[in-house]
């Protein structure tokens, strides 16, 4: 429940507080009068230069200084609308990069096979061996560990950019626990056996078949030592259950 909280809590939290928004609209009317004015200031200085009533000299720096000032706002605009288009063709649905974009489902991917991962299990639970798959428990919770701790360490540091050691690191060792819990899930929930095993469990299965059914079946095995035998046996079948195991 504290998790689920925690991972949608954002929610909550508006992206910037209203107070950073009035400061941030006031910044913005503040720059774009502050361009108008500056428009204005090169349109009076052009204008003077059409009056002609100052000196060649200063009537050439005013030229010099307009002719700057246009070739820079066209250039401007041209530079704008090529930024604008170069973002819109590395957009990734509604996310501006590729990076942004493995950020955002990156760890809800992880949720999803995670939910998925307990849906089998509880359709399996009936033929599964719980202590036997619990051996993969350890694995898949240091794979947890280490991919939470580098967010957190993330969270937590001063700089907005996650150190590509601490990224490098977890990946590596949450990559090697995952790998090992998913060997022990798959091999015990499926019961995934090698071609040795399955002729060992057929050799097992036939000896039992011979010592439990078959012989006591034929005769060979005296009343007053059928107990001793049956006492005999279920310490063999012991042994090979641990052995099995």
């Amino acid at each position: 429940m504290i998790g689920v909280f925690a991972a949608m809590s954002q929610v909550f939290f508006e992206v910037n507080s209203e107070d950073v928004e009035i400061v941030r609209k006031e910044q913005r009317t503040a720059r774009n009068e502050r361009d108008l004015k500056r428009v204005e200031g090169i349109q009076l200085l052009a204008d003077i230069q059409t009056m002609n009533l100052l000196p060649d000299s200063l009537n050439q720096k005013i030229n010099n200084l307009v002719s700057s000032h246009n070739i820079s706002e066209q250039k401007s605009e041209k530079l704008y609308v090529s930024l604008i288009d170069l973002k819109n063709s590395k957009k990734i649905r509604n996310f501006p990069n590729y990076n942004s974009f493995a950020d955002a489902i990156g760890n809800p991917f992880l949720i999803l096979i995670t939910g998925v991962l307990f849906i089998i299990l509880h359709f399996f639970r009936n033929t599964i061996n719980w202590i036997q798959i619990s051996k993969s428990f350890i694995y898949l919770g240091f794979m947890y560990l280490f991919v939470a701790s580098v967010y957190l360490i993330w969270a937590f540091s001063n700089s907005l950019e996650i150190h590509r050691v601490y990224y490098i690191t977890g990946l590596i060792f949450g990559a090697i626990f995952a790998a090992f819990g998913l060997k022990y899930l798959l091999l015990y929930l499926f019961k995934i056996n090698s071609i040795e095993e399955e002729k060992l469990l057929k050799a097992i299965r036939i000896l039992f078949r011979q010592l439990l059914f078959n012989i006591p079946k034929k005769g060979f095995i005296k009343d007053d030592k059928f107990v001793e035998f049956t006492e005999s046996n279920n310490d063999v079948i012991n042994k090979v259950a641990k052995e099995v195991d």
